[in-house]
């Protein structure tokens, strides 16, 4: 017989997983009040889902709403847990996972001990932990695990040191465990005999006075015997009686000091004793020394935490046998207990800026190279991973910067403004780019249709794995968005060109004025000879405002504006008092191109306050900066006019534009209105899919809502088709856009029988090169155009850094990927 390892499937209680790693329940932070799911939530899972985690056992969701741990935790308290949580379930089997719910129950969250319940109250925990199995259940949950361990209230039951009742809940290891056999015994006759149903227990409290392996060897016999299908052995409580105290917390959690899988002896014990499957947990992120607990049977299953906050693509990563990718975790312990911002979200703090880059670029890697003056590699550090590398150097909304740790000591790091040295300096002494090292051609034909940052990076990704690859763009320029949506102040186009060399330099085709459904169709393609095809035709349509007045003559679409600025055409624009509608970037864009186009004068109104409006902080400074004006908290009723044209605008006070869950729904007073004197109006609330090219290709390309239908890697319902960008997500960033099409890559050449290998292997180690400062030091200010000369062309308005600033600020970086900052 074969020995299993990590990519072994295994079936629990009739539940089949593809392979023995289990996503470990961690508190996330990430609740809306009252302990429901948030999107926050359901992000964080779906990441792991995506690495092809065999199950996700959802962190600990407590079935009180009284008895209950600090932070923003999850709830099964009541039935109005159950639609969020069924969200949270619907969006992991999305991706392909199973997931399961852990459902616990604290008095330590409320300070009280077990000897200190009613015994009406003990009763009272059994219903309630049926109670929330029976929402797990409705919630659509593939499994539930009893959380029987750590710092919770059922690890006070089972322990001698803890519970020292003498009615039918106290005693020794057989009385002590009643409870959580009636808690199983109920749960059992309400999931049924075929639902998988897990139980964590704390095999060695680590205490004096605490539970050992030999009561736990006992407790777990006895959950077998009344039903549970899968054992999952952790270790360790916290306490506050003695004198090492918390030590043992620390062994449920092993730190840096330990060897790898301190307590798989433990998980070897209980499975001996039990015949189900047994689940190791704590330091298993050595993938080999992980596939080896699963070979030589030590366990059945490995579970995983912090591993996967540290790199959410561990077992991609692992799979695909790309260790050098793999961002290895310190096992700091950070991520709970030290980040920026205590009320935030659970996050690695150890590769913050990398995590945070939807394209995973490394930036301590390329700061690092950059501050060494060693250009041409730091150039090709980012270009690895997002081939756009001017573009994002100018445009992009820099999330990596949101979380730098340097934040902790004074300013995040600038690395927007390096990466754009980087590239002013390649251009400064070549006047182009370094071309990466393309495969010779392998005769294989791909069509990307539209040529925005999604389509571009699919094209450089499969160009390098030698495809012949011709880009189809509706436009009579390349870039899509970028060179239609992006005013020349912020992405001056000239530059651009330079970038898009780089596509051409490697080999990628072009064709210009070529639109789907018109020009050519997905039949015609195939036919043509191309064997698989990547839709990235954004979203150039506009959404609508639905509202009486709409299609008077000096109405325009947000995106139809840019476009026509940036392709020179007249917008009628000078000298007229125009009305921006829209609070997000691309409304921002059209305010401050109104303003350089000579509008008499420009202001915006939004449904959103200052703090909730989706534009980035720094462009709507920049924007009143330039003597724009927005007023926050209007709706638009009505747009006012005479005859065909433009008069005017009513707005209605906006009272709040979220619901409890964070979702979109405006509430507005109508009684609250505002008539505002405009001659033109810019609609600018969002985007949407271009439908045009649909009457012909309706049956061939699947639609989800008002957007392609697509997997998170690209894939469609027809094996040759994939999708991705803004057309798949709906508008967002541009750094995202190109992880997309990154992603599409490797799923296509995985198709084509390739390895989607599409990135070229890691050969910078992740290692000092200088003592880390940590002196405060202030940021270095990037230094712009005065604002009296803003309105008056579009130049670029940033001038970037000076060599010396750049060294500067590159020299801020703490290399936090590679060492814990002293000083914090």
């Amino acid at each position: 017989m074969e020995r299993p390892n990590l990519f072994s499937p295994i079936t629990i209680n009739g539940m089949e997983l593809a392979n023995r790693v289990i996503m470990s329940p961690m508190f996330t932070n990430s609740a809306a009040a009252d302990g429901f799911v948030s999107r926050a939530t359901v992000g964080h899972y779906v990441d792991r889902a995506r690495s092809g985690v065999g199950l996700i056992m959802t962190e600990h969701t407590s079935v009180s709403s009284r008895f209950i741990h600090g932070g923003n935790r999850l709830q099964i308290s009541r039935d109005a847990h159950v639609p969020g949580l069924a969200r949270l379930v619907e969006a992991v089997h999305r991706e392909g996972c199973k997931i399961g719910l852990q459902i616990a129950h604290s008095i330590q969250g409320v300070g009280i001990k077990v000897e200190e319940l009613t015994n009406a109250e003990c009763y009272a925990i059994i219903d309630d932990f049926a109670e929330g199995a029976r929402r797990a259940v409705e919630a659509g949950f593939d499994a539930v695990e009893l959380h029987y361990a750590h710092t919770y209230t059922m690890a006070d039951f089972i322990s001698r040191r803890t519970n020292t009742r003498t009615d039918e809940f106290g005693g020794d290891i057989y009385d002590r465990m009643f409870i959580h056999l009636e808690i199983l015994k109920k749960v059992r006759a309400l999931v049924g005999p075929d639902y998988p149903l897990f139980a964590r227990i704390s095999a060695e409290e680590f205490v004096v006075g605490g539970n050992t392996i030999v009561q736990s060897r006992i407790f777990a016999k006895e959950l077998v015997a009344h039903g549970i299908d899968c054992m999952d052995v952790s270790a360790g409580v916290r306490f506050d009686d003695a004198p090492v105290r918390g030590y043992s917390d620390q062994r449920g959690k092993p730190g840096i000091e330990y060897p790898d899988g301190p307590n798989v002896y433990l998980a070897e014990d209980i499975k001996r004793h039990v015949d189900v499957p047994v689940v190791a947990v704590g330091k298993l992120g050595n993938p080999d020394f992980a596939d080896e607990v699963i070979a030589s049977g030590r366990a059945d299953l490995i579970a995983l935490a912090r591993p996967l906050i540290a790199d959410s693509m561990w077992l991609k990563r692992v799979r695909d046998g790309r260790y050098d990718q793999i961002k290895e975790c310190l096992y700091c312990t950070e991520c709970l207990y030290e980040r920026h911002d205590p009320e935030a979200p659970i996050h690695c703090m150890r590769y913050t800026c990398q995590n945070a880059c939807p394209a995973g670029v490394e930036a301590p890697i390329y700061m690092d190279l950059a501050r060494q003056k060693r250009y041409d590699e730091a150039y090709r550090v980012v270009q690895s991973e997002n081939p756009l590398v001017l573009v994002c150097g100018r445009v992009c909304n820099h999330p990596c910067e949101d979380l730098c740790n340097r934040a902790k000591i004074d300013d995040p790091v600038a690395i927007r403004a390096v990466k754009r040295f980087i590239t002013d300096a390649l251009l400064e002494r070549d006047g182009r780019f370094p071309v990466p090292d393309v495969a010779p051609d392998n005769g294989r034909k791909i069509a990307v249709i539209g040529s925005g940052p999604s389509g571009l990076s699919c094209a450089f990704y499969l160009r390098k794995k030698g495809y012949s690859v011709t880009v189809f763009e509706e436009a009579s320029v390349v870039g899509g968005m970028l060179a239609l949506g992006l005013p020349a102040y912020r992405l001056p186009r000239d530059l651009f060109e330079k970038e898009l060399d780089v596509f051409r330099a490697m080999g990628v085709r072009f064709e210009t004025d070529r639109k789907l459904g018109r020009d050519f169709s997905l039949d015609g393609l195939r036919d043509r000879g191309y064997v698989a095809i990547y839709l990235a035709v954004g979203t150039h349509g506009n959404r609508r405002l639905g509202i009486p007045g709409e299609d008077r003559e000096g109405v325009l679409s947000g995106v139809a504006f840019l476009r026509a600025v940036n392709l020179g055409e007249k917008t009628g624009i000078e000298g007229k008092e125009t009305v921006v509608i829209g609070g997000g970037n691309v409304a921002v864009d059209c305010a401050r191109a109104a303003i350089r186009l000579g509008a008499s004068s420009v202001t915006a109104y939004c449904l959103e306050q200052p703090d909730e409006m989706p534009a980035h902080k720094w462009e709507v400074e920049a924007y009143l900066a330039e003597k724009g004006d927005v007023q926050c908290g209007w709706g638009p009723m009505e747009i006012l006019g005479e005859g065909d044209g433009v008069s005017g605008v009513r707005f209605r006070k906006c009272l709040s534009v979220f619901d409890g869950d964070g979702r979109f729904n405006p509430v507005c007073d109508d009684g609250q209105t505002r008539d505002v004197k405009a001659d033109a109006v810019i609609v600018a609330i969002g985007q949407s899919l271009e439908t045009s090219f649909q009457d012909r290709e309706e049956k061939e390309i699947p639609r989800r809502g008002p957007f392609i239908d697509a997997a998170y890697e690209g894939r469609t319902d027809r094996p040759y088709l994939f999708a991705g960008g803004d057309a798949v997500t709906g508008p967002d960033s541009v750094v995202r856009a190109v992880q997309g099409g990154k992603l599409s890559a490797s799923s296509i050449d995985r198709y084509l029988g390739g390895d989607g290998q599409v990135v070229d292997r890691k050969i910078y180690r992740r290692e000092l090169t200088r003592a880390v400062d940590e002196t405060p030091r202030e940021r270095t200010p990037m230094v712009t155009l005065p604002v009296c000369d803003r309105g008056v062309c579009f130049d670029e308005i940033e001038s970037g850094y000076t060599e010396e600033q750049m060294i500067r600020e590159a020299g801020r970086c703490l290399r936090c990927d590679v060492l814990k900052v002293s000083r914090l």
